[in-house]
């Protein structure tokens, strides 16, 4: 199933007020409303902090996309000769296209990692650590992921199939369901 940019971007709104609530709420709990100091948080005194998180943040869709293509890699027969990496011209977003069928595990597993790397891995270290930059990297991975959890939500349909990745669009082509014996 292809999931409309569009229908994730509305979708990242609302994630991004929950998570984004839920992690600055619990470090604000946890280090007091006056830790969350944005002046200080890149180390660099504004406009550089926003430069420089600009930066990270570009850099961080093209890693998001390379995370996928290195879970797909390793179940295909031509591992990286069977992912293709390139541009959406028309939403000017960068996308990674898997030509072989995958499991319905293995095609959840690619489409997860960048937002748990990106997303809630940098969020829980810096609750830990506490370090307001990771937060708010952490909750922008993770709103960059919500076209991938819509996906990963219409995999609930499929059981015992193959997914065949969409080259260019947010989802899969189509499947293919092993028949019943």
């Amino acid at each position: 199933e292809k999931i409309s940019i569009i229908t994730a971007n509305l979708f990242g709104v609302i994630v991004m007020a929950i998570v984004g609530g839920i992690s600055f709420g619990a470090y604000a709990l946890i280090y007091g409303r006056s830790a969350i100091d944005y002046d200080k948080m890149f180390g660099f005194k504004l406009p550089y902090g926003f430069l420089f998180f600009m930066a990270m943040y570009i850099i961080s869709i093209f890693v998001h996309e390379f995370i996928h293509g290195f879970f797909w890699h390793f179940p295909c027969e031509k591992k990286w000769g069977s992912i293709d990496f390139g541009l959406n011209v028309k939403m000017i977003t960068p996308y990674c296209h898997c030509r072989e069928a995958l499991s319905v595990s293995q095609y959840f597993w690619g489409s997860i990692a960048p937002t748990i790397f990106l997303g809630i891995v940098p969020i829980v270290i810096g609750l830990i650590i506490p370090n307001l930059f990771l937060i708010t990297f952490g909750v922008i991975g993770v709103i960059g992921g919500c076209g991938d959890i819509m996906v990963i939500w219409t995999l609930r349909k499929h059981k015992d199939c193959k997914l065949f990745d969409h080259p260019y669009e947010v989802g899969y082509a189509y499947f293919v369901e092993k028949k019943g014996e």
